[in-house]
């Protein structure tokens, strides 16, 4: 059965417990991810994952709460890669491919680390105690940037995407959608209330929202870009989704989690997740 792995469910502020956005998903032998926020590496290590176990990456936008983590993703997969991997497939709007090659190319921020561990004689003891033969190969990257309503297939599941509203025009930002026979899960990525989320969402199994503050502290500028829990709570219903979980808590919201809820519950009438950090769900 496919699980949902709540990696980051924080905002861009650090707390003991909450930072950054980052998701992955288990569907088969695939294991996905979406939105790659800081720390994602070793979060993802204690839900009992490895990078080199991760084929895909799905960012919804940009902005550094939600791919802080990414070159630390590359980097650690790559140096634990033995062959038959494969790289990473990394599918993003604007500017994905040009951010990929500006840390990972041939002159990209990382280029000297490459070249040390390609070339040194340690570097390639530990390759070789890892599995891999020698001579050792270089990165190979795969990233795409995507636009509305392009589609991407796996073995047994696809992934959509719509527009969302949150930055623009200094971000581009998607929602994403994945479907496999018999169930599926959308993520609104950050965005204000838009009907784009909601078409791509429609009669989805679980809906995964960024919601970093209860309705009532919503300020009118903040909701020019984020949902408030009502917002939610009201496109959960909207698009007839079965559950509804929420990540990107603020510490505010998660104190105040019951009374949000029970204004939620008088809204919606599936079943609310406030997800914690390293939190698991079958789909």
């Amino acid at each position: 059965m496919p699980t949902l792995h709540i990696l980051g469910a924080g905002t861009p502020s650090p707390t003991p417990d909450r930072f950054g956005t980052t998701c992955a998903l288990r569907i088969g032998d695939d294991l996905l991810m979406v939105d790659c926020g800081p720390a994602a590496t070793q979060k993802l290590v204690c839900a009992g994952l490895f990078p080199t176990q991760v084929g895909w990456l799905f960012f919804t936008h940009h902005h550094s709460d939600h791919n802080a983590g990414y070159p630390c993703l590359q980097l650690v997969r790559w140096d634990h890669c033995t062959g038959g991997e494969g790289p990473l497939r990394v599918f993003g709007p604007p500017p994905t491919e040009e951010l990929t090659s500006r840390l990972f190319g041939a002159e990209g921020a990382f280029a000297d680390d490459f070249r040390a561990r390609i070339e040194h004689p340690a570097s390639h003891r530990c390759h070789l105690n890892r599995g891999g033969s020698l001579p050792r190969p270089g990165p190979v990257l795969d990233a795409r940037n995507v636009e509305p309503g392009d589609l991407v297939e796996g073995d047994d599941w696809t992934a959509r995407c719509s527009a969302a509203e949150h930055v623009e025009p200094w971000l581009t930002s998607l929602a994403w959608r994945f479907d496999w026979p018999g169930g599926s899960v959308a993520f609104t990525g950050d965005t204000r209330p838009c009907q784009s989320v909601l078409r791509l969402a429609a009669n989805v199994g679980t809906l995964v929202a960024n919601c970093p503050l209860r309705q009532s502290r919503l300020h009118p500028e903040l909701g020019t870009c984020i949902y408030g829990t009502g917002d939610a709570a009201q496109a959960a219903r909207d698009a007839r989704a079965d559950r509804l979980v929420l990540i990107h808590l603020t510490e505010s919201l998660v104190r105040e989690r019951d009374d949000a809820l029970a204004e939620m519950c008088e809204v919606y009438d599936g079943e609310i997740i406030f997800a914690d950090e390293l939190s698991a769900l079958e789909m």
